[in-house]
């Protein structure tokens, strides 16, 4: 992110449509890389946690609404839905349990 002193204007601005991104960030004008897809590779952590993330949506959608509205007061002014709040402990759990499984060996 490079930040700018002014905006240019439209015109300008989508003469560098697909090499530079301009944006505000916080009310500050600011430039950066356009982006750009990582294409179909994957890093292996990212790979490792899609089968745990799979599993917290499948666990998510039997959980009992009681659960549910537990999870929506905690997500209360979070800024994350229950779902959210949900999946993220999940996957959160998951990787200590792989660490402790790790330190095991």
């Amino acid at each position: 992110m490079a930040k700018i002193k002014n905006m240019l204007g439209e015109k300008a601005i989508s003469g560098f449509r697909g090499t530079l991104d301009f944006y505000y960030y916080m009310g500050i004008a600011c430039v950066r890389r356009w982006p750009t897809s990582p294409g179909h590779r994957r890093t292996p952590a990212v790979q490792a946690g899609w089968q745990p993330f799979t599993e917290a949506v499948a666990l998510w959608t039997t959980t009992p609404q009681y659960l549910r509205d537990l999870y929506q007061q905690m997500a209360t002014g979070s800024g994350l839905t229950n779902r959210d709040l949900f999946i993220r402990s999940y996957m959160a759990g998951w990787k200590k349990l792989i660490a402790t499984v790790d330190e095991l060996e």
